[in-house]
């Protein structure tokens, strides 16, 4: 190999193109593949927080959801718990008013009998007296329609 001027010429013009391309090319692209690396990993924290963000909004209005639904469940319930007491309550009072009216019923039913029982015995004495004094040969004169309707 020979290490002539062309030799030196080459080397000097490629070190001369290197240098060129360097502040042409290289240094721009270096800064711009930078730049946007930089932009890119903003992006991406940016990005990250807001999905951070988003997770903890999400399981707020999950918690918030949930809160909900056991008030509501403790409300319901409540109200349930409520209207029940209520209707046993009303149950009750219709079942006492039911049994006050029964017994007045009955102690009315009872004087009843006993009204009736004794106009059946007054009655019957009647007839008795009446068939007594046919069968003994007097003649009473006593109608027996007016005792079957109760007059005497």
């Amino acid at each position: 190999m020979e290490f002539n001027a062309t030799f030196l010429v080459s080397i000097i013009s490629f070190l001369v193109f290197v240098e060129i391309m360097n502040r042409i090319f290289y240094v721009p692209l270096t800064s711009v593949v930078a730049k946007r690396k930089e932009m890119l990993d903003a992006n991406y924290n940016d990005a990250k927080k807001f999905d951070d963000d988003a997770q903890v909004i999400l399981k707020d209005r999950d918690d918030k959801l949930a809160k909900a639904d056991t008030d509501s469940r403790k409300i319901i319930s409540e109200r349930v718990e409520s209207e029940n007491s209520k209707g046993k309550l009303l149950t009750d009072e219709a079942a006492k008013k039911s049994a006050e009216d029964i017994q007045s019923k009955k102690a009315s039913l009872a004087e009843e009998k006993i009204s009736v029982s004794s106009e059946l015995d007054s009655r019957v004495v009647g007839l008795a007296e009446n068939i007594a004094s046919k069968v003994m040969g007097m003649e009473v004169k006593i109608d027996d329609e007016a005792l079957l309707n109760g007059v005497k």
